[in-house]
């Protein structure tokens, strides 16, 4: 065969092929838009749309009795949604040697649109392995998915409260069904959005044209002027009261304006601090909170922590809200101006302004020289006693005896406040001077004061880990209060210890003394101060915070109990950043049965995740400890 003959051949070939391959594709897509389904009318609100898709390959239905239909009332799985939405954004899926679930079988069609589904991040959860084919997708997995496949911009989305009721601004998914609202693919249900709700065959079919194709999508919201600008947000807070009301405008001597409420933990955007308000938004509107019942968090949400360092700006310099100088400026701080670093991210510094927190670039930055801090609760004047142990009577009419015991003759009385020169003690007895006269009182009814800058040495302090043994206390999940409030006490005694206190425990390991042993322990170690420590529960998740307790009982000098669990509560509350429940009068027993100044502390509750976590996070117990002991210090510091 000569070379022109056999290059006809060729070429005849090729054309052949080539219009056989035209010829194929046209009767694809012809049998494509010849698709119709038995329960799909043109009556159908999703008709054009689910159409639409057919003629992308999104959509081909199924065969019942010989008939093609939709199932439009059928909810939408996962596994059909990752081909539809693969399909619809223009891709193709993805041959794996090895499923990623256990629950999809490799080389089966799902197999790949699934597999290049989650390889595009169009899909948020692992569920142990998992994929979940077969599981209805939800609403709120809809705005997610939607977002990715079709690259929708959520910048401008973020840090604000969705339209609907039933989407809080904490709420996982808050973002996206706002980006997916904004952009006229959904519209809700009313005034609700039922994020947890299943999706339809039909409702899906319209929320992926509506998203691929401008064409269907549908009016878009109006924004108003009242609509917040999410660049001027200047941080964010979160709420430390359950019902915390939520208003049109800074009055709150009006119900009317009220437009919502947020519980304990809830998220607000802050745009402005004016006065004792903060303006943040809701609902997509701008509004306001009362500044003393929430708390600023960093840019990534979470609370600020420990004080580590002071810096001083080396000339004026700019607080940010993000870590990064393209972020908005809130304010300038001049030069020299001492600031409190929380942590370092990246080039900057976490600090706080008046309050308000943000970042400044650390390399425009010194630290600070640092400077004896006075004590924080100085003598208002000298004692008018001398002597290197005095005692401040804490009630009225002391017996002042000849001898050290309670039936010996009574030389004179003393009270409250007088300050007297303690010479020694002997169990509970103090021998004491008072303007030249000596005799002996009862040591619980005085507060010794060392006068030698060492308030701790030879104080007797009684802690008590509280429950044990037999009684756990609160439990939640691996953790027991029991637990906790001996690892606690047991570092207390330890920091006491080294500062020269001699300090008793109730208990040391997993025992179980009664409430009267514990009392009657006290007593038999001669205890000046009682300091009991436990863990707090509640029904409702949301409760935490630290709260403290004394009790009032005859003859008792409870403003000293006060004192003690003031300075103990405050100091956890301030150095652990945890919610200030307050000083409480309650009649716990083994603080009701006591004469002696006695607390009893509940650190946090197990039952909520952010006091949990902090309680089970042994840098926190750390915390928790330090915290108590200055709690003591600063009691034994008052005079």
């Amino acid at each position: 065969m000569n070379i022109k003959k056999l290059s006809l051949i060729l070429c005849v070939l090729f054309i052949s092929a080539s219009m056989l391959t035209i010829h194929s594709a046209s009767v694809s897509a012809a049998t494509n838009s010849n698709i119709t389904f038995e329960d799909v009318t043109k009556n159908h609100p999703a008709y054009e749309e689910i159409n639409y898709l057919v003629n992308l390959g999104v959509i081909q239905g199924y065969f019942v009795n010989g008939k093609r239909v939709f199932g439009p009332n059928n909810s939408v799985t996962r596994g059909q949604a990752a081909k539809m939405v693969v399909v619809a954004s223009g891709n193709k899926p993805l041959v794996v040697n090895k499923s990623s679930f256990s629950d999809v079988t490799v080389g089966t069609e799902m197999s790949g649109y699934i597999e290049r589904a989650v390889q595009l991040g169009l899909f948020d959860k692992n569920i142990k392995g998992q994929f979940l084919p077969n599981k209805p997708l939800t609403r709120g997995e809809m705005s997610y998915v939607l977002t990715k496949a079709f690259n929708l911009d959520t910048s401008e989305y973020e840090g604000i409260d969705s339209p609907f009721t039933d989407v809080g601004i904490t709420h996982e998914y808050v973002k996206y069904i706002n980006t997916i609202y904004y952009n006229g693919i959904t519209n809700g249900t009313g005034k609700t959005y039922l994020p947890s709700s299943t999706v339809t065959r039909s409702q899906f079919s319209l929320f992926v044209a509506r998203a691929n194709n401008e064409k269907y999508r549908l009016e878009l919201p109006v924004k108003g002027s009242s609509v917040p600008d999410t660049s001027q947000v200047i941080g964010l807070v979160k709420v430390t009261t359950d019902g915390l009301n939520i208003r049109k405008t800074m009055d709150s001597s009006s119900n009317a304006n009220i437009v919502g409420k947020v519980n304990t933990g809830g998220k607000l955007s802050v745009y402005a601090v004016e006065g004792n308000w903060l303006k943040v938004t809701y609902k997509g509107a701008y509004a306001y909170v009362f500044k003393q019942y929430a708390q600023f968090l960093d840019a990534d949400g979470n609370e600020l922590g420990s004080v580590e360092k002071e810096v001083t700006p080396k000339f004026n310099i700019n607080l940010y809200v993000k870590p990064t100088s393209s972020s908005k400026a809130i304010l300038t701080i001049k030069n020299k101006e001492k600031l409190p670093v929380y942590k370092q991210v990246g080039g900057y510094y976490l600090t706080q302004v008046n309050g308000l927190p943000g970042y400044v670039v650390a390399a425009s930055t010194e630290d600070a020289v640092v400077e004896e801090k006075p004590d924080p609760t100085p003598p208002p004047t000298t004692p008018p006693a001398s002597g290197e142990v005095l005692g401040r009577v804490t009630v009225d009419n002391l017996n002042v005896r000849s001898q050290s015991n309670s039936t010996s003759a009574v030389l004179f009385k003393l009270n409250k406040g007088k300050y007297v020169q303690v010479h020694s003690i002997n169990g509970y007895w103090a021998e004491i001077t008072y303007d030249g006269q000596t005799g002996y009182v009862h040591k619980s009814y005085i507060k010794l004061l060392n006068q030698n800058n060492k308030p701790l040495q030879n104080r007797i302090i009684i802690l008590d880990p509280g429950h044990g043994g037999k009684d756990p206390g609160t439990v939640k999940g691996s953790a027991a209060e029991k637990n906790i409030t001996l690892k606690v006490s047991t570092q207390v005694k330890q920091l006491l210890e080294n500062a020269g206190a001699k300090v008793y425990m109730t208990r040391t390991g997993d025992t179980y003394p009664s409430l009267q042993d514990r009392v009657d322990f006290t007593q038999a170690n001669y205890g000046e101060i009682f300091v009991s420590v436990h863990v707090n529960s509640a029904a409702n998740a949301s409760a935490q915070g630290t709260e403290t307790y004394y009790a009032i009982s005859t003859g008792d000098m409870y403003q000293e109990d006060i004192d003690l669990a003031t300075f103990v509560n405050n100091q956890i509350v301030n150095n652990l950043n945890m919610k200030n429940r307050g000083v409480k009068q309650e009649q716990y027993y083994v603080i009701r049965n006591m004469v002696i100044p006695s607390i009893l502390v509940e650190l946090g509750f197990l039952t909520n995740t952010e006091d949990n976590n902090k309680m089970t996070n042994d840098q926190y117990v750390k915390l928790f400890a330090e915290s108590i002991y200055n709690g003591i210090l600063q009691y034994y510091k008052k005079q």
